[in-house]
């Protein structure tokens, strides 16, 4: 005789289905939506970095300059024009021969309405400006093209910081220029620099502030 054997066997009922399923899914959209808070973190990190690093390039070219020159001449302009062939920005003027050994402060920084704002000086060597002949590094910025533009003597302004940056404010703040063999000051020339920027692809970015000052290595003499 033939016995029938019953073989129980069970799967997944639908209600454990869809229980599994939706406990899958809110695992997932966690993770996904992590990995998208780190990615997206990550990329506004390297922006920062690359800001920063730029900015930092920026100053150092600057600080580095400035720190090993002297008889310091701070002057601002309302644009281009103004001011004719003395205007120092324009690269039409050779900004050396106008100011010669001249030297002048701007302890309050850019005045208000200035499109045109920095600090010419002598190298304290020849080692940058040597080869052109050129004795005078003329740093400024420009409100309009929001960038900082560099010239040597009668050469045609180059930007310093890149494109991919936008140069909202900066300053600068001169004080002591005059040497002692001038006049009564003696207070040693300083520079403060003052920069607030923002990457240009994203208008949401948050502004970046620096702010550095240099003291005039040599004597004041």
């Amino acid at each position: 005789m033939l016995l029938n054997k019953q073989t129980n066997q069970r799967g997944f009922t639908l209600i454990e289905m869809i229980v599994s399923l939706g406990v899958f899914s809110v695992v997932v959209t966690t993770a996904v939506g992590a990995m998208l808070v780190l990615i997206a973190t990550n990329q506004q990190l390297q922006a920062e970095q690359s800001v920063m690093t730029n900015l930092a390039f920026a100053l150092d070219t600057m600080t580095r300059e400035m720190r090993t020159g002297y008889n310091y001449y701070c002057d601002s302009q309302p644009n281009y024009s103004a001011g004719g062939p003395n205007n120092i920005f324009d690269d039409a003027n050779d900004h050396e021969s106008l100011l010669g050994t001249n030297t002048a402060d701007c302890a309050t920084g850019r005045p208000t309405g200035r499109q045109l704002q920095g600090v010419s000086f002598y190298e304290g060597g020849d080692s940058l400006t040597g080869a052109t002949g050129a004795r005078r590094i003329l740093y400024f910025f420009d409100e309009d093209a929001n960038t900082i533009y560099r010239r040597v003597g009668n050469d045609p302004k180059q930007a310093i910081v890149s494109s991919g940056l936008v140069v909202q404010d900066a300053q600068f703040y001169v004080t002591g220029s005059n040497p002692l063999s001038v006049g009564s000051d003696t207070e040693q020339p300083s520079i403060t620099i003052y920069i607030e920027a923002q990457e240009k692809d994203d208008p949401t970015a948050k502004t970046y502030y620096l702010q550095t000052t240099v003291v005039q290595r040599i004597l004041d003499l």
